[in-house]
This record gives C-alpha cells, sequence and structure tokens, in this order.
C-alpha cells in the first residue's frame, strides 16, 4: 500500500492488479510531500491494532521505515523499496455514470453472488436505458437474474466483473449513494461517492 503525505492531505492507494483503492483525508496542519510503501503484513496488523482503538495516531516516516504511534502501542515497520505504479493513470475518467442507493446495488449483488461460479465469481452488469440487470449462473445451470431501475442515459453496456471485489468496494462506503462510472466493455469500472473526491475504488472487467 501506498501511503503519500502531501500538503494538508494524506492519501492510502492499494492495489492487486485487478483493482485498485484509493482514500484521502484532510490535515489540520500541512507538511512536506512524503511517499512510502507499507507492506501487507505491517497493513494487517495495523488494521487489528486500531479495530478497539479510537485514540489519535501519529505518523513518523522515514526513507526506510515507518513508526505508527497510537494509545500504548507502536509499530515500526520497515518500508517496500520499489516503485508503485502511477495510480492516477489507472483511474478512469468516464463519461456515463449511474447513481444508485449503495444498499439497493449491495444487497442486489449479494443475492447473485449467491449462485455465480464457485471458482470465477463472475456477474454480468447489463446497462441499458433506466435499467441495470444484474446476472450470474453457475456449472449447475442456476442463474440469478435481478433488475434495478435508475436514471442511466448512456450507450448499452454488457460487461462482467468479480462479483466478490465489487462488494468489498460498496461494502467500505457508508453513505446513502454511490456512483458507478462506466467506459466499455472493456474498460474498467469507477465507484466513487456523490459530491465528494476522497474515495474511488476501479474494478477490471472479466470476461464471462
Amino acid at each position: 500500500m501506498l501511503l503519500v503525505v502531501d500538503g494538508t492531505s494524506i492519501k492510502l492507494i492499494a492495489t492487486d492488479g485487478h483493482r485498485l483503492a484509493f482514500i484521502s483525508e484532510e490535515l489540520k496542519e500541512s507538511y512536506k510531500k512524503q511517499e512510502v510503501i507499507l507492506s501487507r503484513k505491517t497493513v494487517n496488523e495495523l488494521l487489528k491494532l486500531l479495530q478497539d482503538t479510537e485514540d489519535k495516531v501519529q505518523l513518523e516516516l522515514a526513507e526506510k521505515q515507518v513508526r505508527i504511534s497510537f494509545a500504548d502501542v507502536v509499530l515500526t515497520s520497515k518500508v517496500i523499496d520499489g516503485k508503485f505504479p502511477d495510480y492516477n493513470r489507472v483511474i478512469p475518467t468516464h463519461s456515463n455514470h449511474l447513481k444508485l442507493d449503495r444498499l439497493t446495488i449491495l444487497q442486489a449483488l449479494q443475492r447473485a453472488a449467491i449462485l455465480s461460479n464457485e471458482k470465477f465469481r463472475g456477474v454480468r452488469l447489463l446497462l441499458t436505458e433506466k435499467n441495470l440487470r444484474i446476472i450470474s449462473s453457475n456449472s449447475e445451470q442456476e442463474e440469478a437474474q435481478e433488475d434495478i431501475e435508475n436514471d442511466y442515459q448512456g450507450a448499452p453496456l454488457d460487461i462482467g466483473f468479480n462479483v466478490n471485489y465489487l462488494l468489498d468496494g460498496i461494502n467500505n462506503i457508508s453513505t446513502q449513494n454511490l456512483i458507478l462510472s462506466f467506459g466499455d466493455q472493456n474498460s474498467s469500472l469507477l465507484i466513487t461517492i456523490p459530491d465528494k473526491d476522497d474515495y474511488k475504488y476501479v474494478v477490471m472487467p472479466m470476461r464471462i
């Protein structure tokens, strides 16, 4: 995971090659720009330690290590020496947007996931004017299909995604609504929050 402190903002970016998550927060003070890459092990350990505390976190960034302090905990870790992908090039700028109630799309995808292929976990999203159809099927010829009415006005689109990746992105949103932004059937999907620029979740498509 890439951690970037730049002026009055802190940004966290993570990717596994199939998806990318970006989140930013405003800081009360301004700092010089610094970037460090944290290992998966460090991030997972930090998540466990932060679950039961609301104390403020102090970050100390150095060239080869990071120190994170809060409550009576001090976590020191080496940083990864390498080049993180240019996340700005990965985050797409699409013109077709679909605003949805977060709980509606979340529950529809959860139901579709039940009958998705256990290995590939794929679902198809069929977009037509004012309608989103979610389709999943498995090797036992079972199929789930659900329609969600909406305000979509873009070109028709038939595109597949790993349903678990979609659920991960939506589960980390707490607002009532979200926006799905599409390109063509070979382009990644961008999930954002209306009128905010601090959360971006990108998912690459898959063939189904």
